[in-house]
């Protein structure tokens, strides 16, 4: 099994926004999808989400992982992301265990998340990265990723582009 992949809200909401949650699990395979305690309970207010989280949860297809409180190191990073550098709940749950235990972070907030990742050398991936290799492998064909690009802005989330050829795909190669 290759490095396991932590999920925040946004990337999980992207894909709900498009309704293709269920592919999500699909576009890397040989990666496990952990869905973070503190992740998960900012998915749970809103009632929709939570019903197609716990649905997907219950499947395999994603695992609930209870966050490491009794890591001290894990434990006061997490507090330093959240008290200084002021990030979210799930964010900072996500890039403090991501650093100390070789996590590849799923985050399209890149301006909360890349100095950070970039500093401490975390690999992290975004929507349109999933987007990416989604075309490579045919999970999606070129028409879908637009369609895909286009439900999520229409529900109001932002992506860097309206259609998927004006984007410039990275290299992934980190995720094996």
């Amino acid at each position: 099994m290759n490095r396991s992949i932590l999920i925040d809200s946004d990337v999980i909401s992207h894909f709900i926004s498009a309704g293709k949650l269920d592919i999500l699990p699909l576009i890397f395979p040989d990666n496990k999808i952990l869905l973070l305690d503190k992740v998960y309970c900012e998915i749970e207010r809103f009632h929709k989400r939570k019903l197609l989280i716990d649905k997907i949860l219950a499947s395999g297809s994603f695992t609930l992982l209870p966050f490491p409180e009794d890591t001290p190191e894990i434990k006061k990073e997490y507090v330093y992301i959240m008290k200084s550098l002021f990030k979210g709940d799930g964010e900072s749950a996500c890039m403090a265990v991501a650093r100390f235990n070789n996590n590849i972070i799923a985050s399209s907030n890149l301006k909360d998340i890349r100095q950070y990742c970039d500093l401490h050398s975390i690999d992290y991936l975004t929507t349109m990265d999933f987007l990416c290799s989604a075309l490579t492998q045919k999970t999606f064909s070129l028409k879908e990723c637009d369609e895909f690009i286009s439900r999520v802005i229409r529900n109001g989330s932002k992506l860097p582009v309206l259609k998927m050829k004006s984007y410039k795909c990275r290299d992934l190669g980190f995720i094996v």
